[in-house]
């Protein structure tokens, strides 16, 4: 099956002698490009889309992100990022919207749920982040985190290249950072926390938008690592409460620092999204 990169050009290859899908549901948008006229549709909650044509359509689901871990801990890893031209019957076909992974306390954390059309097309959640462990992720893998001693820990792994990049690893008293789509998380390095991986842009509704960002890692007095572009957030130092990444981005929630017996939360992961786009 020939693949689409989403540029702006139509269907290609063997694609081109089969007419596109169409969708009965009401679009989202309708937009222009190189003499090409699409139109899409934008879930960002688990529901369906109505085919009545059979065909080839264009879509991007990203999978929802990891929440970050508490208490020193790692960042969440961004929900898997797919995009492929997929064969679509004529049907009602049921689109799920991965939730994001809860942020936690302490050294839990809780895995992005995946994003799927079907049983034809998934884009995976994304890796919660470890506590003395690797963290290996559907999506992207989560950062690794560490206590007093110890470490470096290595960072989560992406079961899927395609769809993210690992974590970063942990040493002491500092948490790695979340994969991301577009990069891996970075490692910790002295007292300064790694930053989420950077997440990646996609032009399938005619404008470009940045997705599934890694959570950046928390810190113990030191400096916290940055969430990754397209809505992953920062952790944090000492016992502060990380913020939640953003919803419908996919990206994972940055984690919490540590000073007491109590610690911070890591913020939430960001839910997933499903666009379908069509030629007219």
């Amino acid at each position: 099956m020939a693949m689409s990169t989403f540029s702006g050009s139509g269907l290609i290859g063997t694609e081109a002698s089969i007419p596109a899908a169409n969708f009965t549901d009401t679009a989202t948008g309708t937009y222009t490009d190189g003499g090409v006229d699409y139109k899409y549709l934008t879930l960002t909650g688990t529901g369906t889309v109505t085919i009545d044509r059979a065909g080839f359509a264009e879509i991007l689901a990203v999978g929802g992100g990891a929440g970050g871990a508490g208490a020193m801990g790692g960042g969440g890893g961004a929900g898997g990022h797919n995009t492929q031209s997929v064969y679509l019957t004529a049907a009602s076909h049921t689109v799920t919207v991965g939730a994001g992974g809860a942020g936690a306390a302490q050294r839990g954390y809780m895995v992005g749920e995946p994003s799927a059309v079907g049983t034809i097309f998934i884009a995976l959640g994304g890796g919660g982040p470890g506590y003395f462990n690797p963290a290996n992720g559907g999506g992207s893998g989560g950062g690794a985190g560490v206590g007093f001693s110890g470490g470096p820990y290595a960072g989560g792994t992406a079961f899927l290249s395609s769809m993210g990049n690992n974590g970063g690893g942990a040493i002491v008293s500092h948490g790695g950072g979340g994969g991301g789509a577009g990069s891996a998380g970075v490692t910790a390095v002295g007292s300064v926390a790694g930053n989420g991986g950077a997440g990646l842009a996609n032009s399938i509704t005619g404008s470009s938008v940045t997705r599934a960002g890694g959570g950046g890692g928390g810190s113990r007095g030191g400096t916290v690592g940055a969430g990754g572009s397209g809505g992953g957030t920062a952790g944090t130092n000492n016992d502060s409460d990380a913020t939640d990444a953003t919803a419908n981005t996919g990206s994972g929630g940055g984690a919490s620092g540590y000073s007491s017996t109590a610690g911070g939360s890591g913020g939430n992961g960001g839910s997933g999204i499903v666009i379908i786009r069509v030629v007219v």
